[in-house]
């Protein structure tokens, strides 16, 4: 399948100060889908959707390398207006953070900050974002009312239609349903279903119940680390890796022991994926190979040369700007060299 990438990061890095959050993430969210980034809680999820907006620049000692394109901008390129970027991100929090003051002047806020001060305009936009929040008939009549006496779900359709009234290209979700009553949580879910086709969305989400009812595209990752990302049918009917099999299954994630480690920076196809088959000669039934590799070409090349042979591959993760790792366990198979 297909998408058009809207957001492109390349060898992305992100340290809480001397703690490192993410580990050189590449990955390309498609435009006008819904993404939804899964994992276990501390895996960096929230770190990589803040990064889209620089939200983590307002923490102290965040240290940032690497590259997020957005619109093919690099956004922390140094002469990047930062106002500029954020308008074009709607984000909705785990919990509502509505505005001291009422309804209409909640959704009013970003307009009168963008320089619009019509009163009948205003009123407009007012209305038809409380719309596409399906939030309008329910406050019509309470306009300037105080919004903190909303419920929490209405609070958080409020925050929707906030972010929507200055117009922004993606609407990034930090686990937006998680305060909110089933029903309520129904009602974000279906109208994210319904923006999608005018919005690139991003979810954090820890239930894979709503990744799978919402996502068109799903990043998973661990320990910081990208595992598997992919079309979300072919990413929960058929994952590839198995750390990515045990987290869907509820399974606790282990890391493969290594019993043997083979250095191919250097080599070309297919030298490399020759060499990697000797050396899982060497290894018993079960047993596990780690590949290092610097041509990018192997990266899909032994594996599927070593797949073709009968034995599993367990993950393939970049290491750096230049370098790739390869998980192979040896099973029974027919060698041909």
């Amino acid at each position: 399948m297909e998408f058009k990438t809207h957001i492109s990061v390349k060898n992305l890095n992100i340290w809480y100060g001397e703690q490192q959050a993410l580990n050189n993430i590449t990955i390309d969210i498609p435009d006008k889908k819904i993404t939804a980034i899964i994992g276990p809680s501390g895996c960096g999820k929230t770190t990589l959707l803040k990064s889209f907006n620089r939200l983590i620049d307002l923490q102290d000692g965040v240290k940032v390398s690497g590259q997020v394109l957005v619109d093919g901008e690099d956004i922390y390129h140094p002469k990047v207006e930062v106002t500029h970027l954020r308008k074009k991100m709607g984000l909705l929090s785990q919990k509502p953070q509505v505005l001291p003051m009422s309804i209409y002047e909640n959704v009013a806020y970003g307009l009168r900050i963008h320089g619009i001060k019509d009163k009948k305009k205003l009123d407009e936009v007012v209305q038809h974002y409380l719309k596409e929040s399906s939030l309008w008939e329910e406050v019509k009549n309470r306009l300037h009312n105080s919004a903190s006496k909303l419920s929490i779900g209405q609070q958080q359709r409020l925050c929707l239609s906030r972010g929507l009234a200055i117009e922004p290209e993606v609407i990034l979700g930090d686990e937006p349903t998680s305060a909110l009553d089933p029903i309520s949580a129904e009602r974000i879910e279906q109208r994210l279903l319904e923006l999608k086709n005018q919005y690139t969305i991003v979810l954090v989400t820890h239930i894979l119940r709503q990744a799978r009812r919402l996502a068109d595209y799903v990043i998973f990752l661990y320990l910081g680390n990208l595992i598997e990302h992919g079309p979300a049918q072919e990413f929960f009917n058929n994952p590839k890796y198995t750390k990515t099999q045990s987290y869907i299954n509820g399974k606790f994630i282990e890391e493969h022991k290594i019993d043997k480690e083979l250095n191919l920076k250097g080599t070309i196809c297919p030298d490399n994926f020759v060499k990697a088959k000797l050396a899982l000669e060497e290894l018993k039934q079960g047993q596990v190979l780690k590949v290092i590799v610097d041509y990018e070409p192997a990266v899909v090349e032994v594996p599927k040369a070593m797949e073709f042979d009968g034995h599993k591959i367990l993950e393939v993760k970049r290491l750096n700007l230049t370098d790739w790792e390869i998980i192979i366990q040896k099973q029974d198979g027919n060698y041909v060299i």
